[in-house]
């Protein structure tokens, strides 16, 4: 019995400390996309080069985090009176790229195929993912907005809700957002996820998958 209880606490350690992906973002079903615009509008559409989605995801088994980049391949936001108002980027993912290895390391290249592969994003059917804004909310304390948008992989689209600091100039827009995490699963990624029957602890991949959005878009 006590071996029993030590090796639920070790397990529950293990998911504690290797799942922390970020801020868990609010996840509904897909909203309505209404669009905003009024004489006054102005409309962005040069994305920056290092305009860039972060990943990071985690084992159950104690293993070292994973966590690399994605390029967003375009953008378009809409502000009026300088506040955000609309907003989609295009998300590359045959871009994806494993960054929590050395570089020149073969592990680099068999994890960012994998993640490619269909066990994954299937990027060869999917190469491309979205994120459409549909509302944008002022925020307090370290974020001045909270910001909620369909978020689309493989052709399932989900609304999320996370924190980020939104910059609106004459020039440009620029959007940093939280560390924030989703359920996988949500988007049908469900390869050895946490309580797969028949798949040892050491493969096992925890569900949330955390991502930071940089994102500059310039007239």
């Amino acid at each position: 019995m006590k071996k029993t209880i030590l090796t639920t606490l070790i397990l529950g350690a293990l998911i504690v400390s290797c799942g922390n992906n970020g801020k868990k973002a609010t996840t509904e079903e897909a909203k309505e996309v209404t669009e905003t615009k009024v004489e006054t509008t102005v409309t962005y559409t040069n994305i920056s080069d290092g305009s860039n989605l972060d990943w990071r995801a985690s084992h159950l088994a104690g293993t070292s985090p994973r966590f690399g980049k994605i390029s967003l391949q375009s953008g378009s936001f809409s502000a009026n009176n300088n506040e955000l108002t609309n907003g989609k980027v295009a998300i590359e993912m045959s871009s994806l790229t494993v960054t929590s290895f050395p570089e020149g390391d073969e592990k680099n290249t068999d994890l960012a195929n994998h993640l490619k592969s269909a066990d994954f994003f299937d990027v060869e059917k999917n190469p491309v993912a979205t994120f459409e804004i549909t509302k944008v909310e002022k925020a307090s304390g370290d974020f001045s907005n909270t910001i909620t948008g369909n978020l689309t992989i493989m052709g399932i689209s989900k609304s999320i809700t996370f924190n980020a600091n939104v910059n609106v100039s004459d020039n440009g827009v620029s959007i940093k957002s939280e560390d924030f995490s989703v359920d996988r699963k949500d988007w049908n990624l469900n390869y050895h996820a946490e309580g797969t029957e028949g798949v040892p602890v050491d493969y096992l991949i925890a569900d949330d998958i955390g991502f930071t959005i940089n994102v500059s878009v310039s007239k």
